[in-house]
């Protein structure tokens, strides 16, 4: 067996506070010898970014390396200890030999300079290379992540182009460079989410590193577009033979990527092993848990199963975290399935009422200006869409970003203005209402929307409380709105006592919780759920998602369900639309989406979706 080019001993991070120091990382060791690839899977607060920021030398402050040795060896010399080098010598390995991918590629970018200047900028640092050559492998490399097609594409695609005119080589050469000298012009901002992450694997692997480290990145990407980000990085590591640590809270994201997984929960590795071996007989009931927790395709189960259905966590005397498997039959929940007759007797019972919502022929479309500031044409958000929306029915809405989904859902509470169509609510139509008008005003009481960002949908400078109050007293409602405040936080599973925190003081799921129970206070027909569980980790994204099911149930709400990830949609809807370039591609049940596709691409969304299985 060959020599590890990495390996990590005993790895101790902590980080000072006022009361004690918080331990981020205990007592961790692996291996990571070249070409293999690794998995580090835990929730927020586990520890695997923290881990991933001690190999780089990034801890921040004030954060501090407390134990543990970091072996990197080059090829063909010994192994060097990280930890006893000075930073000057650090960073000759930094970039160069060990290379990082970040989950969030516009904060990795930086917006003032154009994506050539940025590869070109790497390139130079680490290798001895004129800015000419550093320019022509900034070209190879964005060739290489398949941002830029390749010489011979291009020279393709230059021939169909001018198939009915005449052209020399020199006018293909020409093109081929200007093609490419366009693609280095580019700002960060002129670009898509999945293109910014392949620049930033292109930065990432200029220097050819040994490891390369991803740390979540393709949380906030289509599922569509993750596929394939995880396809080019399978296809990097076999071709230039680099070692891989690839972060995610999703065990399914990584079953067909890596070799190993280490399951992280606070700060402690609870199970390492070969992906086959951890996915097919996990032994920790943290593990469990988190492969059990994700909607799964092939059937619809009741509620979703969580970790803590799987363990309890106390702490001992000495303040060490003491986990133990619960002996409740979690299979029972497993069990509980909606059978599809069951759900065609309650998308039955659903159509037989009146529509709540009635969109007909919907157009919005924002002005792309053309010379003199003068509107030129329409780019088309929403074309053309008619849809119903039934009492007490889940509407899923699913497509990739772009598609038009959350500008529907924003026309839909005349957030943004339409071109054309009607929106008929609850028998009003709101497009003829005045924006300003008393009776819009009413209706919006009756319509609410929770957005993906729980974080940027709260007012940091006031607490939770005022937060959750706050429509009472801009709708005037009279009462005791404490009292309300307590029974909503209640509701939604937090503790009334926490009226007072701040939005920084909760967790991803517990800012959700805040943002559901906001949504509730003016006790609406219709909630448009926008991406709401997107960013969070897959045990907190199964507690919210029952919750909405909950509350559903309790108080008879509407909901329109917006997600890129179709298993979550499936698992929420009765029925479900998928949209693509502002146009329905199909509508129809949950079910009959999966089993049978009508589109292409509705084939190709679900072909995307990680299933957790291994080949």
């Amino acid at each position: 067996m060959t020599e590890p080019v990495l390996d990590v001993r005993h790895l101790q991070v902590q980080f000072a506070t006022e009361a004690k120091p918080v331990v981020a990382v205990e007592d961790l060791s692996f291996q990571l010898r070249k070409g293999e690839k690794l998995g580090i899977v835990g929730e927020s607060g586990s520890g695997k970014s923290v881990t991933s920021l001690a190999i780089m030398g990034l801890v921040p402050t004030p954060g501090r390396i407390t134990q543990g040795e970091i072996y990197f060896r080059r090829e063909g010399a010994s192994a060097v200890d990280l930890l006893q080098i000075n930073e000057a010598e650090r960073r000759s390995y930094r970039g160069g030999e060990i290379a990082m991918i970040f989950q969030e590629p516009m904060s990795a970018l930086n917006p003032v300079y154009d994506i050539g200047f940025q590869l070109t900028e790497a390139i130079l640092l680490h290798q001895k290379v004129s800015p000419a050559e550093a320019r022509r492998k900034a070209i190879m490399l964005l060739q290489e992540v398949q941002l830029l097609p390749d010489d011979e594409a291009l020279k393709q695609q230059y021939t169909t182009e001018n198939s009915e005119q005449s052209y020399t080589d020199r006018d293909i050469s020409n093109y081929i460079n200007q093609h490419k000298q366009s693609m280095l012009k580019r700002y960060p901002h002129e670009l898509s989410g999945g293109q910014l992450q392949r620049v930033t694997i292109a930065m990432a692997i200029s220097c050819n590193p040994s490891v390369l480290m991803a740390d979540e990145p393709t949380t906030a990407l289509d599922v569509t577009v993750q596929a394939t980000i995880l396809d080019l990085l399978r296809n990097l590591c076999e071709k230039r033979g680099m070692a891989l640590i690839f972060i995610t809270h999703d065990l399914g994201v990584i079953a067909e990527l890596v070799d190993s997984v280490a399951v992280m929960y606070r700060g402690k590795v609870v199970e390492l092993g070969q992906i086959e071996t951890v996915f097919s007989n996990p032994q920790h009931p943290y593990t469990k848990g988190l492969l059990a927790c994700r909607p799964r395709l092939d059937r619809k189960l009741q509620t979703l199963p969580t970790v803590v259905d799987f363990m309890d966590v106390s702490t001992t005397v000495d303040g060490e975290i003491q986990i133990t498997e619960k002996q409740t039959d979690i299979e029972d929940k497993l069990k509980q399935v909606i059978t599809e007759a069951q759900q065609e007797e309650r998308l039955t019972k659903l159509l037989e009422q009146q529509p709540l919502i009635s969109v007909k022929q919907l157009r919005v479309g924002f002005p792309l200006k053309g010379i003199f500031g003068r509107t030129k044409k329409y780019m088309m958000a929403v074309n053309n869409v008619s849809f119903e929306v039934y009492p007490g029915e889940t509407l899923g809405l699913v497509g990739e970003s772009g598609c038009g989904k959350s500008t529907l859902a924003r026309t839909l509470l005349r957030l943004i203005e339409p071109m054309e169509g009607d929106i008929v609510f609850d028998g009003d139509n709101l497009t003829n209402l005045a924006l300003k008008s008393q009776k819009l005003r009413s209706l919006r009481r009756q319509m609410q929307i929770v957005f993906q960002n729980p974080y940027n949908s709260l007012n940091p400078r006031i607490n939770i409380g005022k937060a959750i109050a706050e429509p009472l007293v801009i709708h005037k409602i009279k009462g005791d709105r404490q009292k309300k405040v307590a029974e909503l936080l209640e509701r939604v599973g937090l503790n009334p006592d926490m009226r007072n925190r701040y939005p920084h003081e909760f967790s991803g799921g517990q800012r959700q919780r805040v943002c559901i129970a906001r949504a509730l206070a003016l006790e609406p027909q219709f909630i448009i759920c926008d991406e709401s569980v997107s960013a969070l980790d897959v045990s907190v994204q199964a507690q919210v998602l029952n919750l909405l099911k909950e509350l559903q149930a309790d108080f008879g709400l509407t909901y329109v369900f917006i997600s890129h990830d179709l298993s979550v949609v499936k698992f929420m809807s009765d029925r479900i639309i998928v949209m693509n370039k502002g146009k329905i591609e199909e509508i129809d049940t949950a079910e009959e989406i999966y089993r049978n596709p009508k589109t292409v691409y509705t084939r190709k969304l679900i072909n995307s979706i990680p299933t957790g299985e291994l080949n």
